[in-house]
């Protein structure tokens, strides 16, 4: 996990920088909200990928980073536009769920952790129960 908090700090850190800095003029409409998108999606994806249970706080946190910037970007000679927050929460509901499907999917094929592994056992039972494909841990199973 320290690993992708430490890549999630850091992208927090570029996004701010990114976003309360003056911006330059020119390009086409609302093309701005696609990069609040992609770099909100990109802020929520490596926590949801090696942890999928903190993906509801991690959407839920990523959304409050990204109306806290846009509540703050006055103070930097920016507007704050509602169509951003929106934008951003949008980009942090499609990185945290990509990730955590794709970490889910490592974690069965055996490619991020062993299954034998109690951590990552309980992350797939949860994962079954919830979507039903019928895996079981292996501390569970009858043998």
């Amino acid at each position: 996990m320290a690993v992708g908090s430490a890549v999630t700090t850091v992208l927090a850190v570029f996004i701010a920088v990114l976003t309360l800095a003056p911006m330059p003029a020119g390009g086409p409409a609302g093309s701005d909200k696609v990069y609040h998108v992609l770099a909100f999606a990109c802020l929520a994806f490596p926590l949801p990928l090696v942890r999928p249970r903190l993906t509801l706080w991690v959407i839920l946190g990523v959304i409050a980073y990204g109306g806290i910037i846009e509540m703050i970007q006055p103070f930097f000679g920016r507007q704050a536009e509602w169509a951003d927050f929106v934008a951003d929460g949008v980009g942090a509901i499609l990185g945290a769920i990509v990730a955590r499907q794709l970490g889910l999917r490592f974690r069965r094929s055996g490619g991020l952790h062993d299954k034998d592994d109690p951590m990552t056992a309980a992350w797939l039972a949860e994962d079954a129960a919830l979507t039903g494909d019928g895996y079981t841990s292996p501390r569970w199973r009858s043998k």
